[in-house]
């Protein structure tokens, strides 16, 4: 048992020298006690570490070596060795061995201070540096704002002596009283004004003897007292007023508070005007404002006048009682649109305005209609004109406008009488135009119907020996043919004829004659057939005897008409004209023949004229065309490839008694009288087109003149 307590003991105290051995390692390993008695200190503690622990090895050990005996023993006295070397040398100790190291160590410290000590004096001296540089910045700064300064100073007395020099040679008195009403400032024309000798003002420098001076000329002293001393009383207010004085003279006086930026009250200016010949013209100038609204109230016209925008700035009694207003003072500022009159209206007056102002020119004698306040509505003759300043620019416009209304009554009646006058004028020559044409066509029916009964008289005086002729000729015919063949029996009877006989048959050519008769006799019935013909395309042309309306075929009123006009279907230069019939398959055509077959030889008359005049037309043609047009209306185009119709001639193609032909070849009523019988009388229509190489007429009818 004691060995285990020897054992525990050991251990106990081995391991609590380990620990203060390391405890006092560690802070040595880490420089924080770095000397040769701490290290010296740690191998005594190791020390006894080491030999505790051997003697708890040796007693834990069951068997005892001599050789660790021994060893054990040795190592108690070299620990007693150590420790009481340590114990004795431990005073010199740190002289002996801790002084160079000491010395080492604060060598080392002298130089790291030395070192600091350096860079700090390199620091101070670029602090300096720079401390010297911002200084000598600094001086150059307070230099140029000393100089700032003094130009600021210059410039402010120059400002000042610009301010005091504006102040003298104003208009005004100026008086600037402080916070404490003590007179700091006046100028020359304040004491001229008031009249107040300048020692007095420099002597005295008190706002209450001055205010006495100026109350004992003032006509109301007690209004003038209690007005200064209100607005004493009343720093921020700024008043301005007229001033009476004793000698008759008015003053205009202004006054303001004088205050800093940070709203510091300084005092109190204040600035009077000698507006005594202002007030003298501005009453001369209200006389005559009264005297010229005088004059424009006597005249009779409306007159308003306005500025750029149409705003009113006045006007005359006239204009403001239509407007509804009871004075003209109520008009200014007034527009178009605060009046009586429709908005329509003010827009068409206010469209005027900005033409007369954007244009700078007048507009003279508009006339409009306009409602009145009254409700009535009135014609009115209106003349706006621009107002220019002195310099030409247009500053306004004056408008002055006239109630026309009985005028306009008056010339409306007026006009319905002339546009009335007019109408019968113009009946008078619808009539007189209408009579010449019944005229020209009676003049030509009369030509018609002379022609037609002369034709008809001489077709019927040809006629009837005509047929008396073409009538007999068949039995001459016969007859001599009988003859002939009794002749030609005798000769083959009497072969042998006396020599009488044969003289006298030589003598009239016998055999020739009995060859030509039949011939001679042919030729006789030939021509007595194209009397016939022609007699009866005289009788076909003239229809005497079909005056009255009735349906026909006008086939055969072309032809007749070509037959008629055979003779001349040649030009002058020896040229035939080809005449080239495309008849459709027409029904008969409810008409006038007579005056119908009039048209066909008007209009074929006038095509042959026109290709007689074109001397190089190799291939003259009329071309003549019937169609049915949707199924109730008759078409005939006449058409012929001559030189046309000019563009000056065709609009008055059809007027009567136009011709372009020379006197004695035609009197202009062939066309006119044409279109009337198509137009007129069978209710058709008749024109034409024409083209250099193509003129064409058309004859449009219906078929039946009466539909029922």
């Amino acid at each position: 048992m004691l060995n285990g307590l020897l054992v525990a003991a050991n251990s106990v105290i081995s391991l609590s020298y380990f620990i203060i051995a390391f405890l006092i390692w560690i802070p040595f390993l880490q420089g924080q006690q770095k000397s040769s008695l701490v290290l010296a200190t740690i191998l005594v503690f190791f020390s006894c570490a080491l030999g505790h622990g051997g003697h708890v090895w040796m007693f834990a050990s069951s068997q005892h070596s001599p050789f660790l005996l021994k060893f054990q023993v040795g190592v108690d006295l070299l620990t007693a060795c150590i420790a009481i070397t340590y114990i004795a040398l431990r005073r010199y100790f740190s002289f002996l061995v801790d002084a160079p190291l000491i010395l080492n160590q604060t060598q080392e410290k002298l130089e790291v201070a030395n070192a600091e000590l350096k860079d700090l004096n390199t620091k101070l001296e670029s602090l300096v540096l720079q401390r010297t540089l911002e200084l000598s910045n600094a001086n150059k700064d307070l230099a140029a704002k000393a100089e700032e300064r003094k130009q600021m100073i210059a410039a402010l007395n120059r400002s000042n002596a610009f301010l005091k020099a504006q102040q003298e040679a104003g208009v005004d008195g100026i008086l600037v009283v402080d916070e404490n009403k003590q007179v700091v400032f006046y100028n020359k024309i304040f004491y001229q004004i008031w009249q107040i000798p300048e020692e007095l003002v420099k002597q005295e420098g008190n706002n209450r003897k001055i205010l006495e001076l100026a109350i004992a000329q003032s006509v109301h002293e007690e209004e003038f007292i209690n007005k200064v001393n209100y607005l004493y009383q009343n720093r921020e207010i700024t008043s301005r007023d007229e001033i009476l004085l004793k000698d008759g003279r008015s003053l205009d006086r202004y006054t303001t508070p004088i205050y800093s930026s940070e709203g510091t009250y300084y005092g109190r200016i204040w600035f009077f005007r000698d507006i005594t010949e202002r007030k003298t013209i501005e009453e001369e100038l209200s006389q005559s404002k009264e005297f010229l609204q005088l004059l424009i109230d006597i005249i009779p016209l409306a007159i308003v006048w306005k500025d750029c925008d149409s705003v009113c700035l006045g006007c005359n009694q006239k204009f403001a009682a239509i407007a509804g207003l009871n004075t003209p003072d109520e008009v200014i500022g007034k527009t178009d649109y605060d009046f009586a009159w429709t908005k329509e209206e003010a827009d068409f007056l206010r469209a005027w305005d900005a033409r007369v102002i954007k244009s700078n020119q007048p507009l003279l004698h508009m006339i409009t209609s306009q409602r009145q306040a009254s409700g009535k509505q009135v014609w009115l003759d209106i003349c706006k004109l621009p107002l220019r300043n002195k310099d030409g620019k247009v500053i306004g416009l004056l408008a002055v406008s006239e109630d026309i209304t009985e005028r306009k009554a008056d010339s409306d009646a007026l006009l319905a009488s002339q546009n009335l006058l007019k109408q019968k004028a113009m009946q008078l020559e619808a009539t007189l135009q209408e009579l010449q044409q019944t005229q020209a066509h009676l003049i030509q029916s009369e030509k018609m119907l002379a022609l037609g009964q002369l034709v008809a008289g001489v077709a019927h005086e040809i006629n009837n020996p005509v047929n008396f002729i073409y009538g007999n000729l068949q039995h001459v015919s016969d007859y001599i043919q009988d003859l002939m063949n009794l002749l030609q029996a005798y000769t083959q009877e009497h072969s042998n004829p006396s020599e009488a006989l044969l003289a006298q048959m030589k003598d009239i050519d016998y055999e020739y004659l009995i060859d030509d008769v039949p011939k001679l006799l042919s030729s006789m019935k030939l021509g007595a057939e194209r009397i016939r013909e022609i007699v009866l395309s005289l009788r076909t042309f003239s229809r005497l005897d079909e005056a009255a309306m009735k349906a026909v075929n006008v086939h055969d009123g072309i032809d007749a008409t070509l037959v008629i006009l055979q003779s001349r279907l040649k030009t002058t230069t020896g040229v035939n004209i080809q005449v080239h019939k495309h008849y459709g398959n027409l029904p008969d055509v409810e008409c006038y023949p007579g005056q119908l077959n009039q048209v066909f030889m008007n209009v074929l008359c006038n095509a042959i004229d026109a290709l007689e005049t074109e001397a190089n037309l190799a291939n003259p043609v009329i071309e003549i065309q019937t169609e049915i047009k949707e199924q109730n209306h008759v078409v005939i185009k006449i058409t012929d490839n001559g030189p046309g119709i000019p563009q000056s001639v065709q609009q008055n193609i059809f007027n009567p008694f136009f011709t372009t032909k020379p006197v004695g070849k035609g009197t202009g009523l062939g066309l006119s009288i044409s279109y009337q019988i198509i137009v007129s009388k069978h209710k058709g229509n008749f024109n034409f087109t024409s083209t250099r190489g193509r003129t064409q007429f058309w004859i449009e009818i219906p078929l039946f003149q009466n539909p029922s």
